[in-house]
């Protein structure tokens, strides 16, 4: 969903990102030749076709959870308006954007920039475990593609924080916090169990 615009965790992440641009709403109006999360050659393949120019910046999503942009790119075109031509699963009428002249794109993979939109420290855990699969994903040369192959040992651990981020995702819903029950039902609480756990999988990630 879009997030509201006078929200402090809102505002919070526009600080983040430190664009000298206001954040807007533009219509997307999808080619139908664009690809979902294709945007960057979408909007080259656009501009070939009808002139214009590419702007990259961020589109801004908001969840119960967290509040997430995702470094986006959008076609402007020969009269200065701002269209977003790459289709979303779901579809939306409009996207909110943020101009971001700062970043140089050449190509490599670009993570998400989130804020914890809640009063649960849970949830910096889970936005942890999202920081670390991209690590994973767009080590060294696969930055620059879609399409990437793991090492043994990274899959492994790739894989264990897939799962830990489901089960964590699903005990923040349920109401779960650092001092209540972890999900793993053990009988300790979670600060005592599986967070001792996460510590070790988020230090492997950055050693393999």
């Amino acid at each position: 969903m879009l997030p509201n615009l006078t929200d402090i965790k809102f505002i919070r992440l526009m600080k983040k990102i430190n664009s000298r641009h206001d954040p807007i709403f533009i219509p997307v109006v999808t080619e139908c030749y664009a690809v979902v999360s294709e945007c960057f050659p979408n909007v080259e393949r656009k501009i070939k076709r009808d002139g214009g120019s590419i702007i990259y910046g961020w589109q801004v999503w908001s969840t119960n959870l967290i509040c997430e942009a995702e470094f986006h790119a959008v076609w402007k075109s020969i009269d200065g308006e701002l269209v977003d031509i790459t289709p979303k699963n779901p579809p939306v009428d409009n996207i909110l954007f943020v101009q971001d002249d700062s970043i140089v794109y050449k190509g490599a993979q670009i993570d998400n920039i989130r804020i914890n939109k809640t009063d649960n420290p849970l949830v910096n855990d889970f936005i942890d475990i999202q920081k670390a699969l991209f690590k994973i994903r767009n080590k060294g040369v696969r930055a620059f593609s879609n399409e990437y192959t793991l090492s043994k040992n990274e899959a492994l651990i790739y894989s264990k924080l897939e799962s830990f981020s489901m089960d964590l995702c699903s005990y923040i819903y349920r109401g779960g916090k650092t001092n209540t029950h972890c999900f793993c039902e053990s009988g300790e609480t979670y600060e005592n169990c599986h967070r001792q756990e996460l510590d070790s999988l988020i230090w492997l990630s950055k050693t393999i």
